[in-house]
Protein backbone atom coordinates (compact mmCIF):
# COMPACT_ATOMS: atom_id res chain seq x y z
CA UNK A 1 0.00 0.00 0.00
CA UNK A 2 0.64 3.27 -0.64
CA UNK A 3 0.48 6.28 1.88
CA UNK A 4 -2.44 8.19 -0.24
CA UNK A 5 -5.45 8.62 0.31
CA UNK A 6 -8.76 8.19 -2.51
CA UNK A 7 -11.35 10.43 -2.03
CA UNK A 8 -14.59 9.04 -3.67
CA UNK A 9 -17.97 11.87 -3.04
CA UNK A 10 -20.86 9.69 -3.44
CA UNK A 11 -24.80 12.05 -3.63
CA UNK A 12 -28.23 10.27 -3.72
CA UNK A 13 -28.09 10.37 -7.90
CA UNK A 14 -25.44 7.73 -7.80
CA UNK A 15 -26.78 4.08 -9.11
CA UNK A 16 -25.44 1.41 -6.49
CA UNK A 17 -24.04 -0.20 -9.41
CA UNK A 18 -22.10 2.71 -10.23
CA UNK A 19 -21.08 3.19 -7.02
CA UNK A 20 -19.53 -0.22 -5.83
CA UNK A 21 -17.98 -0.58 -9.21
CA UNK A 22 -16.01 2.55 -8.85
CA UNK A 23 -15.39 1.38 -4.99
CA UNK A 24 -14.09 -1.45 -6.46
CA UNK A 25 -11.99 -0.04 -8.81
CA UNK A 26 -10.00 1.56 -5.91
CA UNK A 27 -10.17 -1.14 -3.54
CA UNK A 28 -8.45 -3.76 -5.79
CA UNK A 29 -5.85 -1.76 -7.58
CA UNK A 30 -2.56 -2.99 -7.99
CA UNK A 31 -1.04 -0.39 -6.15
CA UNK A 32 -3.68 0.03 -3.63
CA UNK A 33 -3.88 3.41 -1.12
CA UNK A 34 -4.11 3.03 2.82
CA UNK A 35 -7.13 5.19 2.80
CA UNK A 36 -10.71 4.90 1.18
CA UNK A 37 -12.41 7.95 1.97
CA UNK A 38 -16.24 8.16 0.93
CA UNK A 39 -17.50 11.49 1.37
CA UNK A 40 -21.78 11.15 1.64
CA UNK A 41 -22.97 14.31 0.19
CA UNK A 42 -26.58 14.27 1.84
CA UNK A 43 -28.47 11.02 2.22
CA UNK A 44 -27.72 8.13 -0.24
CA UNK A 45 -29.77 5.02 -1.42
CA UNK A 46 -29.59 2.35 0.94
CA UNK A 47 -28.50 -0.26 -1.10
CA UNK A 48 -24.78 2.13 -0.69
CA UNK A 49 -25.03 2.55 2.87
CA UNK A 50 -25.55 -1.07 3.15
CA UNK A 51 -22.50 -1.87 0.87
CA UNK A 52 -20.45 1.05 2.88
CA UNK A 53 -21.43 -1.10 6.22
CA UNK A 54 -20.32 -4.60 5.22
CA UNK A 55 -16.87 -2.93 3.65
CA UNK A 56 -15.95 -1.01 7.34
CA UNK A 57 -16.52 -4.73 8.91
CA UNK A 58 -13.89 -6.09 6.27
CA UNK A 59 -11.71 -3.20 5.04
CA UNK A 60 -9.64 -0.84 7.63
CA UNK A 61 -9.08 1.48 5.18
CA UNK A 62 -12.59 2.90 4.71
CA UNK A 63 -13.33 6.39 6.27
CA UNK A 64 -16.61 7.74 5.55
CA UNK A 65 -17.84 11.63 5.65
CA UNK A 66 -21.20 11.83 6.37
CA UNK A 67 -22.61 15.19 5.55
CA UNK A 68 -26.41 15.90 6.45
CA UNK A 69 -27.58 17.27 3.46
CA UNK A 70 -26.47 17.34 -0.30
CA UNK A 71 -24.68 20.38 -0.36
CA UNK A 72 -22.32 19.49 -4.10
CA UNK A 73 -19.06 18.42 -4.69
CA UNK A 74 -17.00 21.76 -3.99
CA UNK A 75 -18.13 20.95 0.06
CA UNK A 76 -17.43 17.46 -0.62
CA UNK A 77 -14.08 17.77 -1.34
CA UNK A 78 -13.35 20.66 1.18
CA UNK A 79 -14.56 17.94 3.87
CA UNK A 80 -12.10 15.28 2.04
CA UNK A 81 -9.03 17.88 1.83
CA UNK A 82 -9.50 18.93 5.39
CA UNK A 83 -9.80 14.94 6.90
CA UNK A 84 -8.09 13.27 4.88
CA UNK A 85 -5.41 10.93 6.82
CA UNK A 86 -2.32 11.42 4.16
CA UNK A 87 -0.72 14.37 2.35
CA UNK A 88 -1.45 13.35 -1.07
CA UNK A 89 -5.33 12.57 -2.46
CA UNK A 90 -5.99 11.46 -5.52
CA UNK A 91 -10.00 11.83 -6.38
CA UNK A 92 -12.37 9.46 -8.09
CA UNK A 93 -15.52 10.32 -8.95
CA UNK A 94 -18.70 7.71 -8.22
CA UNK A 95 -19.63 6.76 -11.71
CA UNK A 96 -16.44 6.35 -13.27
CA UNK A 97 -13.28 3.34 -13.67
CA UNK A 98 -10.04 3.69 -12.42
CA UNK A 99 -7.52 1.48 -14.90
CA UNK A 100 -6.09 -1.05 -12.53
CA UNK A 101 -2.71 0.23 -12.14
CA UNK A 102 -3.81 3.96 -12.31
CA UNK A 103 -1.76 4.86 -9.02
CA UNK A 104 0.86 2.60 -9.75
CA UNK A 105 1.97 4.41 -13.12
CA UNK A 106 1.10 7.98 -11.21
CA UNK A 107 3.03 7.27 -7.88
CA UNK A 108 6.44 7.87 -9.24
CA UNK A 109 5.74 11.39 -10.32
CA UNK A 110 3.83 12.20 -6.71
CA UNK A 111 6.51 10.73 -4.63
CA UNK A 112 9.28 13.34 -6.73
CA UNK A 113 7.69 15.61 -4.83
CA UNK A 114 7.66 18.87 -7.04
CA UNK A 115 4.03 18.29 -8.04
CA UNK A 116 1.21 20.16 -6.28
CA UNK A 117 -0.90 17.98 -8.52
CA UNK A 118 -0.73 15.13 -11.13
CA UNK A 119 -3.34 14.13 -13.47
CA UNK A 120 -3.05 11.72 -17.02
CA UNK A 121 -5.12 10.69 -19.92
CA UNK A 122 -8.81 9.60 -19.77
CA UNK A 123 -10.84 7.00 -21.79
CA UNK A 124 -14.05 8.06 -22.59
CA UNK A 125 -16.77 4.49 -22.75
CA UNK A 126 -20.46 4.10 -23.64
CA UNK A 127 -22.23 1.37 -21.84
CA UNK A 128 -19.43 -1.44 -21.42
CA UNK A 129 -16.45 -0.35 -20.60
CA UNK A 130 -14.81 -1.67 -23.57
CA UNK A 131 -16.64 0.43 -25.87
CA UNK A 132 -13.65 3.42 -25.51
CA UNK A 133 -14.97 5.94 -27.80
CA UNK A 134 -12.50 8.84 -26.62
CA UNK A 135 -9.28 8.98 -25.48
CA UNK A 136 -8.79 12.43 -23.47
CA UNK A 137 -5.18 13.83 -23.25
CA UNK A 138 -3.33 17.25 -22.29
CA UNK A 139 -0.50 19.06 -22.32
CA UNK A 140 2.11 16.87 -20.02
CA UNK A 141 4.67 19.72 -18.84
CA UNK A 142 3.65 22.35 -16.29
CA UNK A 143 4.98 25.23 -19.03
CA UNK A 144 2.16 23.73 -21.18
CA UNK A 145 -0.14 23.58 -19.05
CA UNK A 146 0.13 27.13 -17.46
CA UNK A 147 -0.43 28.04 -20.85
CA UNK A 148 -3.48 25.90 -21.39
CA UNK A 149 -5.04 26.99 -18.26
CA UNK A 150 -5.32 30.53 -19.39
CA UNK A 151 -8.20 29.31 -21.92
CA UNK A 152 -9.35 25.93 -20.64
CA UNK A 153 -9.04 23.58 -17.25
CA UNK A 154 -5.31 22.24 -17.68
CA UNK A 155 -5.85 18.79 -16.11
CA UNK A 156 -8.39 15.77 -16.12
CA UNK A 157 -9.67 16.24 -12.78
CA UNK A 158 -11.20 12.44 -12.26
CA UNK A 159 -7.72 11.43 -12.73
CA UNK A 160 -5.39 14.09 -10.84
CA UNK A 161 -3.65 13.29 -7.13
CA UNK A 162 -3.15 16.26 -5.12
CA UNK A 163 -0.86 17.85 -2.28
CA UNK A 164 -3.43 18.80 -0.05
CA UNK A 165 -1.44 20.56 2.39
CA UNK A 166 -0.59 22.87 -1.23
CA UNK A 167 -4.60 22.63 -1.74
CA UNK A 168 -5.24 23.74 1.83
CA UNK A 169 -2.23 26.92 1.37
CA UNK A 170 -4.13 28.13 -1.66
CA UNK A 171 -7.68 27.97 0.10
CA UNK A 172 -8.74 24.77 -0.90
CA UNK A 173 -12.07 24.01 -3.08
CA UNK A 174 -14.01 27.08 -3.68
CA UNK A 175 -17.94 27.15 -4.97
CA UNK A 176 -18.04 27.65 -8.40
CA UNK A 177 -20.25 25.51 -9.82
CA UNK A 178 -19.02 23.30 -12.91
CA UNK A 179 -15.81 25.16 -12.72
CA UNK A 180 -13.98 24.60 -8.93
CA UNK A 181 -11.41 22.32 -10.38
CA UNK A 182 -10.19 24.80 -12.93
CA UNK A 183 -10.52 27.58 -10.37
CA UNK A 184 -8.21 24.84 -7.83
CA UNK A 185 -6.00 24.36 -10.58
CA UNK A 186 -5.88 28.13 -11.86
CA UNK A 187 -4.78 29.14 -8.06
CA UNK A 188 -2.46 26.48 -8.06
CA UNK A 189 -0.87 27.55 -10.59
CA UNK A 190 -0.65 31.28 -9.97
CA UNK A 191 0.67 30.82 -6.38
CA UNK A 192 3.46 29.22 -7.63
CA UNK A 193 3.01 25.31 -7.27
CA UNK A 194 3.73 22.85 -10.76
CA UNK A 195 1.56 20.94 -12.00
CA UNK A 196 2.12 17.72 -14.19
CA UNK A 197 0.49 15.31 -16.20
CA UNK A 198 1.52 12.03 -17.26
CA UNK A 199 0.61 10.52 -20.64
CA UNK A 200 -1.11 7.42 -19.88
CA UNK A 201 -5.14 6.28 -19.11
CA UNK A 202 -5.59 6.55 -15.90
CA UNK A 203 -9.48 6.53 -15.56
CA UNK A 204 -12.75 5.52 -17.92
CA UNK A 205 -15.43 7.86 -17.62
CA UNK A 206 -18.71 6.87 -18.49
CA UNK A 207 -19.46 9.51 -21.20
CA UNK A 208 -23.63 9.97 -21.24
CA UNK A 209 -25.77 12.64 -22.94
CA UNK A 210 -25.92 14.28 -19.60
CA UNK A 211 -21.77 15.28 -19.96
CA UNK A 212 -23.08 17.78 -23.12
CA UNK A 213 -26.36 18.91 -21.03
CA UNK A 214 -23.95 20.15 -18.30
CA UNK A 215 -22.08 22.09 -21.18
CA UNK A 216 -24.98 23.03 -22.14
CA UNK A 217 -26.49 24.43 -18.77
CA UNK A 218 -27.56 28.21 -18.22
CA UNK A 219 -25.59 28.54 -14.95
CA UNK A 220 -22.42 27.68 -17.07
CA UNK A 221 -22.95 31.28 -18.19
CA UNK A 222 -22.90 32.80 -14.53
CA UNK A 223 -19.61 30.32 -13.68
CA UNK A 224 -17.88 31.03 -16.46
CA UNK A 225 -18.05 35.08 -16.04
CA UNK A 226 -16.68 34.62 -12.59
CA UNK A 227 -14.42 31.81 -13.65
CA UNK A 228 -12.58 34.76 -15.97
CA UNK A 229 -12.74 37.34 -13.35
CA UNK A 230 -10.41 34.93 -11.30
CA UNK A 231 -8.05 34.42 -13.91
CA UNK A 232 -7.70 38.04 -14.32
CA UNK A 233 -7.34 38.65 -10.66
CA UNK A 234 -4.83 36.10 -10.07
CA UNK A 235 -2.73 37.66 -13.13
CA UNK A 236 -2.86 34.63 -15.80
CA UNK A 237 -4.98 37.13 -18.34
CA UNK A 238 -5.36 40.19 -19.36
CA UNK A 239 -8.99 41.64 -19.22
CA UNK A 240 -9.49 41.28 -22.92
CA UNK A 241 -8.21 38.31 -23.34
CA UNK A 242 -10.96 36.97 -20.62
CA UNK A 243 -13.24 38.64 -22.87
CA UNK A 244 -12.34 36.85 -25.39
CA UNK A 245 -11.83 33.45 -23.56
CA UNK A 246 -15.75 34.04 -22.71
CA UNK A 247 -16.71 34.59 -25.96
CA UNK A 248 -15.12 31.35 -27.68
CA UNK A 249 -16.53 29.26 -24.30
CA UNK A 250 -19.89 30.56 -24.91
CA UNK A 251 -19.91 30.15 -28.60
CA UNK A 252 -18.73 26.68 -28.16
CA UNK A 253 -21.59 25.99 -25.81
CA UNK A 254 -24.04 26.92 -27.85
CA UNK A 255 -23.87 24.61 -30.76
CA UNK A 256 -26.16 22.60 -31.57
CA UNK A 257 -25.83 19.10 -30.19
CA UNK A 258 -24.47 16.93 -32.96
CA UNK A 259 -22.24 20.13 -33.33
CA UNK A 260 -21.41 20.30 -30.11
CA UNK A 261 -20.37 16.48 -30.29
CA UNK A 262 -18.25 17.01 -33.31
CA UNK A 263 -16.19 20.14 -31.90
CA UNK A 264 -15.65 18.36 -28.52
CA UNK A 265 -14.23 15.27 -30.46
CA UNK A 266 -12.16 17.61 -32.81
CA UNK A 267 -10.88 19.06 -29.76
CA UNK A 268 -9.70 16.29 -27.20
CA UNK A 269 -10.09 13.22 -28.91
CA UNK A 270 -7.29 11.50 -31.20
CA UNK A 271 -8.61 8.68 -33.07
CA UNK A 272 -5.18 7.31 -33.86
CA UNK A 273 -4.56 7.06 -30.08
CA UNK A 274 -7.66 4.52 -28.99
CA UNK A 275 -5.79 1.05 -30.55
CA UNK A 276 -3.04 0.77 -27.38
CA UNK A 277 -5.99 2.33 -24.67
CA UNK A 278 -8.62 -0.05 -25.89
CA UNK A 279 -6.18 -3.55 -25.84
CA UNK A 280 -4.97 -2.08 -22.23
CA UNK A 281 -8.86 -2.61 -21.19
CA UNK A 282 -9.41 -5.57 -23.06
CA UNK A 283 -7.02 -7.26 -21.32
CA UNK A 284 -7.82 -6.55 -17.92
CA UNK A 285 -11.21 -7.66 -18.47
CA UNK A 286 -9.98 -11.13 -19.73
CA UNK A 287 -8.14 -11.34 -16.70
CA UNK A 288 -11.40 -10.75 -14.64
CA UNK A 289 -9.98 -7.78 -12.79
CA UNK A 290 -12.73 -7.13 -10.08
CA UNK A 291 -12.91 -3.35 -11.12
CA UNK A 292 -14.88 -3.58 -13.77
CA UNK A 293 -17.77 -5.23 -12.18
CA UNK A 294 -20.52 -3.67 -9.58
CA UNK A 295 -20.55 -5.63 -5.83
CA UNK A 296 -21.30 -9.41 -6.60
CA UNK A 297 -24.08 -9.26 -3.87
CA UNK A 298 -26.03 -6.23 -5.72
CA UNK A 299 -25.60 -8.26 -9.22
CA UNK A 300 -27.30 -11.52 -6.85
CA UNK A 301 -30.37 -9.41 -5.56
CA UNK A 302 -30.81 -7.15 -8.61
Amino acid sequence: MIPLTCVLPVYNGVSPEEFTRAYRSIEFQTLPPEEILVVLDGPVQSEISEFLNNQKRSDGRLSVIALETNQGVSAAMRSAFEQAQHRWVARHDADDIMMPDRFAKQWPAVVDGRYAAVGGAMLEFVGDPTNIVRVRRLPSTHVAIAKYARMNSPLNNQSTIFDRDAVLAVGNVRDLHFMEDYDLFARLIANGYLLHSIDEALVLVHAQETMYDRRTDKRFSASEIQMQRNLVGLGLISAPRAVLNYAARQLFRKLPRPLLKIAYTKLFHRPDALNSPVSEVTHWVESDWPGFSACPSLAKSS
